[in-house]
């Protein structure tokens, strides 16, 4: 007992300094990716930001996924990427490469956490882009439904997405796509018509709901009438 007494202490003092330790490398990409942070915030509030600055700002996020390899690091990489291929023009042949970065960047984040989302959904986005096969942009928009299929931030821009390339889906994800349009038809009638034109989607919309939700269509179809 006595010996324990004498070192329990020192081995306190150890642990402590082990585990401080492993959380330096942590602690450190957090502060070195706040500009990063920073940086995604004001492009999602739609401030301009020169091309050095982006440049800077992606060293900063690489840096940070030296330092500490998170999932939500690679997602901001990506974003980053995403940006500056805009700004390139998206289908030249510099955007068209800086798209594939983003892409490579989003599915090392989702490797790492595959339920999100958003990203699953972004990443069927940026593959349009590149000119992916339907069916590789199927997959991600299914994995974007399985992991988040009521999140109303962008319900309705997956779901014209997923009804513009319905042939790609198999039948047996046909009752999973009908659920979509009914949960963005309860979110709001008003705004569910006002994103769904029914001239390029209507058609679909029926296949989707004719022997499943008879009634719900019927209603979609009256308020589309209201408004053509």
């Amino acid at each position: 007992m006595m010996n324990f007494n004498r070192f329990f202490p020192l081995l306190v003092l150890c642990l402590g300094m082990a585990l401080a330790f492993t959380a330096v490398p942590r602690v450190r990409a957090a502060l070195n990716h706040v500009p990063v942070e920073t940086g995604i915030d004001k492009i999602a509030q739609h401030h301009s930001l020169t091309e050095a600055e982006v440049s800077a700002l992606i060293r900063k996020a690489q840096k940070s996924i030296e330092l500490f390899d998170h999932p939500d690091y690679w997602q901001d990489l990506s974003e980053l990427f995403y940006f500056q291929a805009q700004n390139q023009n998206v289908f030249s042949d510099a955007g068209q490469a800086l798209l594939r970065q983003s892409a490579d960047s989003a599915q090392q984040s989702l490797l790492r956490s595959p339920a999100n989302a958003f990203l699953w959904y972004k990443l069927a986005s940026i593959d349009i882009l590149l000119n992916e096969q339907p069916d590789k942009i199927q997959k991600k928009l299914r994995m974007s439904i399985i992991t988040g299929p009521h999140d109303t931030a962008f319900l309705i821009p997956r779901l014209r997405l997923c009804l513009s390339l319905l042939p790609s889906f198999t039948s047996d994800d046909m009752a999973l796509l009908a659920d979509q349009v009914v949960a963005a038809w309860d979110i709001s009638h008003k705004r569910f018509v006002k994103a769904i034109d029914s001239i390029l989607y209507m058609d679909a919309i029926s296949a989707l709901l004719i022997n499943r939700h008879p009634l719900i269509l019927q209603e979609m179809v009256t308020e589309f009438e209201k408004t053509h």
